[in-house]
């Protein structure tokens, strides 16, 4: 699953690769999950891309509370690997972050 939404993001993610950070934390997985990220990692080479691998599952709060500390963006949205996102989301989420100085949550 993780594979096919970092190919959604590297489609979306065009013209905006500087407006974003990736972070990509595996909660220990035993599959092919560093497999994925690194072949991402080289394809999304414009944009910051980090990832991590948990020694022990941690759980899913636990994990997503990893990503919000260790991110450096004012906003950050959390994807799980198997949410849904529609084509052109990224752009009008950016789009509505840059356009309302002021808000805190969208």
């Amino acid at each position: 699953q993780l594979n096919k939404q970092l190919a959604w993001l590297a489609q979306d993610i065009k013209g905006f690769e500087d407006d974003c950070e990736i972070i990509v934390s595996d909660n220990c997985s035993n599959d092919e999950t560093q497999s994925v990220i690194k072949k991402w990692q080289s394809v999304l080479i414009q944009t910051t891309f980090k990832s991590n691998k948990h020694d022990e599952n941690i759980g899913c709060i636990r994990n997503i509370t990893y990503c919000l500390n260790v991110s450096t963006s004012r906003f950050t949205w959390i994807i799980g690997d198997d949410d849904l996102i529609f084509n052109n989301t990224l752009a009008y989420v950016i789009s509505k972050l840059k356009s309302i100085p002021d808000l805190a949550l969208l």
